[in-house]
């Protein structure tokens, strides 16, 4: 299957499950369909997100060698909301490799304390800090501060995520 051309066609349940199916096991199929979320256009790249978080729910392996520059497409300020959504909407669903664990929880504190930043992005944030907190429960007290300056003001999505994790962090 070529990615690129049947991702610029749209964009479906159908072409996604087929696309986590065809890419299942194989580093090279990853490799592409990677190649399609990295090269854009930026629709291209929305559309390839979708496979992406559901491989990365289905075979978190996969995802393994793309950390750094995963890390490194949420560090940057110039680039459209949906790479950092879907970035961390995988990220939610994976055991963070040790050796990235520090980067994506300094990262994501950055993005849900951040006052631009849409409110997928900074829910999709919570959860990723909050399952780096079964490992380090140290964190608790500034993901709590956090979610707490958030919720006063907060859409029903953050005041939703926010009081979930609040409630499972007791």
């Amino acid at each position: 299957m070529n990615y690129r051309l049947e991702l610029e066609q749209g964009q479906s349940k159908i072409l996604t499950t087929a696309i986590v199916n065809e890419v299942a096991n194989s580093q090279v199929k990853m490799d592409e369909l990677m190649q399609c979320f990295v090269d854009g256009p930026i629709r291209i790249t929305q559309r390839a997100a979708w496979p992406m978080s559901d491989i990365a729910k289905k075979h978190p392996l996969l995802l393994f060698k793309y950390y750094p520059l995963l890390i490194d497409l949420l560090n940057q300020s110039d680039k459209h909301d949906a790479i950092n959504r879907n970035i961390l909407r995988a990220f939610q669903f994976v055991e963070i490799p040790e050796e990235y664990e520090g980067h994506i929880l300094n990262v994501s504190f950055k993005l849900l304390n951040s006052n631009t930043e849409p409110v997928a992005v900074k829910a999709f944030s919570m959860t990723v800090i909050y399952n780096l907190t079964k490992k380090y429960p140290d964190i608790i007290p500034e993901l709590k501060a956090s979610i707490k300056a958030l919720i006063p003001d907060g859409s029903p999505g953050i005041k939703n995520r926010g009081n979930k994790i609040l409630n499972a962090i007791k």
